[in-house]
């Protein structure tokens, strides 16, 4: 019976009796092909099922590192509670009170105090050396907190693993939700606490192996929130020039590193929207970096971001209007299965083309109707009627009650008067409609 099978079954579930082990294991969202293949210790689901305790889990343990997180740390502890039987902070000589703070918000913590050497993977891995065996050691930052909804989840859907994929070298992956609504999913954050995986890289750091591959992930529903993105918390702790100077480290010791150059150009654009200029020079600046990924062969830890650098490429297109450039972009997101995004990207650039010409079209048109004679009455109305129509499809919306009562004056103006009716019976008014948050 493979895990493919288990996951089946336990989604069946929702149709006939429940178990402890489906209710947990439904939590699965997603799981890495070469883990869906594995063979579970059971020949049943209901072998499976019925052998279940939870309570036999191994020990989670909550691994934060901090430096002066007083503000946050109480609420990123307390929100732990309910899942993890221990937690550990990685301090890097904290000058507030944040062991203080943390002491007081819950029971059960400890400390191990690091000096900061420019290296959040360091930090991390550090965590393995005062971990318990047969355990998980679940990374979190200390401005996130685990959602409300989510509580007790993590704890439920480790326990399951455990029961089902002992001993396989697997990273678990909870959902972590940015202030902006951005939701990141493959995260990787979680791993079991005798695992010979380590954190990699200075920054942006991830678990790979003796070899720089990624393990299998298990995608999870379990929501952190995440506000260190946040633009005031960005400015006060200096995270801008502290990630762009770290980076620059990266860069200067893995110069073919093409992931490092990537980094470079999106955290310089966290909390800000470069102007045209900026943003043909950054999309040149990453074009040219993007030939190190034609290098063989690549680990996972230096072409992680390959697809990743595609879409910021379109993105920083987007800012300066190169939709030549996104034209050639869209067909190799499209070969590395991003459907959605070779397909958005695309039709904004020729959406954007046609908005272009639209507006053209008007100018062109108005220039025409200088050009009128007496019994031209009729068409220079109509004309107007059609001038009106395109300043609305090209967003030039100031000029369209004015063109359209030149149109009206002269017995015209049924297009647009007609699009318009028809926006209004079909739309509801638009401050009814869901405010952006």
């Amino acid at each position: 019976m493979k895990f493919a099978d288990v996951l089946d079954q336990a989604w069946a579930e929702d149709s006939g009796p429940a178990t402890a082990l489906g209710r947990d294991l439904r939590l699965v969202r997603a799981a890495a092909p070469e883990l869906l293949a594995l063979d579970v210790p059971a020949g049943s689901y209901g072998e499976l099922a019925g052998s279940y305790r939870p309570d036999r889990a191994g020990a989670v343990t909550a691994v934060v590192l901090t430096h002066d997180e007083e503000q946050v740390i109480g609420a990123c502890l307390r929100a732990l509670t309910d899942d993890c039987d221990r937690m550990l902070l990685v301090d890097a000589e904290s000058q507030d009170s944040t062991l203080g703070t943390a002491r007081s918000a819950v029971a059960h913590v400890e400390h191990v105090t690091r000096a900061w050497t420019d290296d959040f993977a360091a930090q991390r891995n550090a965590a393995f050396g005062h971990a318990r065996a047969g355990g998980w050691l679940a990374h979190v930052d200390a401005d996130e907190t685990l959602s409300a909804e989510s509580r007790g989840r993590l704890r439920a859907v480790l326990s399951a693993l455990d029961h089902v994929l002992p001993g396989a070298d697997l990273v678990v992956s909870p959902r972590i939700l940015d202030t902006s609504r951005e939701c990141h999913t493959n995260t990787r954050r979680v791993v079991r606490s005798d695992s010979a995986l380590r954190f990699k890289g200075r920054l942006h750091e991830r678990l790979y192996d003796a070899h720089g591959a990624q393990p299998p992930s298990v995608e999870v529903d379990v929501v952190f929130h995440h506000t260190g993105y946040e633009p005031e918390v960005i400015t006060r702790r200096g995270k801008r020039e502290k990630y762009a100077r770290l980076v620059e480290v990266c860069l200067a010791e893995e110069p073919s590193n093409p992931k490092w150059h990537f980094y470079a150009v999106r955290d310089g654009l966290v909390g800000r929207q470069p102007g045209p200029d900026e943003a043909l020079a950054l999309f040149r600046r990453l074009r040219e970096a993007h030939a190190l990924y034609d290098r063989v062969p690549l680990s996972d830890y230096e072409a992680e971001r390959w697809t990743d650098s595609l879409v910021l490429q379109c993105e920083l297109a987007l800012g300066f209007g190169g939709g030549r450039e996104i034209g050639e972009l869209t067909p190799l997101l499209h070969a590395r299965g991003r459907l959605l995004e070779a397909s958005y990207y695309r039709t904004f650039a020729e959406f954007s083309a046609l908005l272009n010409r639209s507006s053209r079209l008007l100018d062109e048109l108005s220039e025409g109707s200088r050009h009128q004679l007496p019994d031209h009455r009729q068409l220079v109305g109509r004309s107007y009627d059609l001038q009106a129509l395109l300043a609305l499809t090209c967003g030039r919306y100031d000029e369209v009650p004015v063109l359209l009562g030149e149109a009206r004056s002269r017995q015209a103006g049924s297009l647009t008067t007609a699009t318009v009716e028809s926006l209004a019976d079909r739309l509801p008014s638009w401050r009814d409609l869901p405010q952006i948050s």
